[in-house]
């Protein structure tokens, strides 16, 4: 059974990061949250019809000179992991 997501990213707050292109990082997250949801299934968390208008993904570590594209899979991680 085919499932539709569709998800849209507003804002990004990434505090502590003064020099960063935030759109490098926002096209990495959105893939591989699209990655993740299609490998690993869809969380239970969101398993309804619902629209989840604000999302902490918390604080979580990085390694220093870390690419955007890097970062932002991390952070999809976080946020996957914390849907579940």
């Amino acid at each position: 059974m085919a499932v539709e997501i569709e998800i849209q990213i507003d804002e990004i707050a990434l505090i502590g990061f003064e020099r960063l292109n935030r759109e490098r990082v926002k096209a990495a997250l959105v893939a591989e949250l699209s990655r993740l949801l299609t490998e690993e299934g869809m969380p239970e968390g969101l398993n309804s019809d619902r629209i989840v208008a604000t999302l902490n993904g918390g604080a979580f570590r990085l390694a220093p000179g870390m690419r955007p594209e890097q970062i932002g899979q991390q952070i999809a991680l976080v946020l996957y992991r914390g849907w579940r």
